[in-house]
């Protein structure tokens, strides 16, 4: 039974959006994950962005129309308005009328230079970015942020400034750009954001479980979804009420298939890719088998030990 099913009962219309993760789900992971498990509403991608003033094929290709079956919303991310606006425009061209500004990624080298979360300790940059693409006809946005960059209070100088595009979701995720991936949700944070703000909003940051989105959902009566991210990487049924070693392995195998054909840089690539997707797959899996993985060096050696990882892990 899949997410949205499993959840009807206990949440009426609340959405549930897949995280993007550079590098993790491309359009062949979301395309694959939604045929499989279905339940999400919409696969937000992993970021576009300005290179040498171009927008590289590779980014462009992962969000072609053809190319994705899975519902999905195009992300931007960028400081300069003439380069956010280069992207949306591109994207418009491409049939989109709604895409995602990323005002949340933590890494340094994106964030120290004023984007992603980097962009919520200028105030002034983020408008003028804002501005520029409110210009942009028959165009919506959402807004992935944190609550700051070094401030987890930086929030409050940025959220009115969204009343030029009037987003039609803002996902929250409730640490500080510093923070990374590490240290404590600071959900009291979110809780005050939450009563501040009078757009949609979704709760982003550390979902393992069914009850804990209950548990959010009760504390935030008025939230309209959640996005999970590197948990739905790990545990690709995560909201499936009866779990099956064998569909998590067909999942697997689907993307093996997929990639080998996409790929085009021989058995080296396909291996590199499948290898990142272990970053996360079954955490808990075989350790022993886990090894054998990341030493593996080509597929015939891969497939062995993805063998012994669903023959030694426990699925319960």
């Amino acid at each position: 039974m899949a997410l949205n099913h499993y959840l009807c009962n206990m949440f009426e219309d609340l959405k549930i959006y897949c995280a993007p993760l550079q590098g993790f789900t491309d359009y062949i992971w979301r395309n694959t994950h939604a045929e499989m498990f279905g339940g999400i509403d919409i696969y937000y991608t992993p970021f576009m962005r300005m290179v040498n003033g171009k927008i590289p094929k590779r980014d462009i290709h992962d969000i072609l129309p053809e190319n994705n079956t899975a519902t999905i919303r195009p992300q931007i991310i960028a400081c300069a308005p003439t380069d956010a606006v280069m992207m949306a425009t591109k994207m418009k061209e491409m049939g989109y009328h709604c895409i995602d500004i990323n005002m949340g990624c933590p890494h340094p080298p994106i964030a120290l230079k004023k984007k992603g979360s980097g962009i919520l300790a200028y105030p002034d940059v983020c408008k003028q970015t804002l501005s520029a693409l409110a210009q942009i006809p028959d165009m919506e946005y959402s807004i992935k942020m944190r609550l700051g960059y070094d401030d987890a209070q930086q929030w409050k100088s940025i959220l009115p400034l969204f009343e030029s595009i009037n987003p039609k979701v803002i996902v929250l995720h409730s640490r500080i750009g510093k923070q990374l991936y590490k240290g404590e949700i600071n959900f009291e944070q979110f809780m005050e954001f939450a009563q501040s703000c009078r757009y949609p909003l979704i709760y982003n940051g550390d979902i393992k479980s069914i009850e804990q989105i209950y548990t959010i959902k009760e504390k935030c009566p008025n939230l309209s979804g959640v996005m999970i991210g590197r948990k739905l990487l790990a545990t690709p049924d995560l909201f499936e009420t009866e779990k099956s070693a064998e569909k998590i392995r067909h999942f697997h195998d689907l993307l093996l298939e997929r990639y080998s054909e996409k790929l085009t840089g021989g058995e080296h690539q396909i291996l590199s890719k499948m290898k990142t997707l272990w970053e996360y797959l079954l955490p808990d899996g075989d350790k022993k088998a886990r090894k054998l993985i990341k030493k593996s060096n080509n597929l015939t050696k891969y497939n062995e030990a993805v063998n012994l990882i669903f023959r030694n892990s426990d699925f319960k």
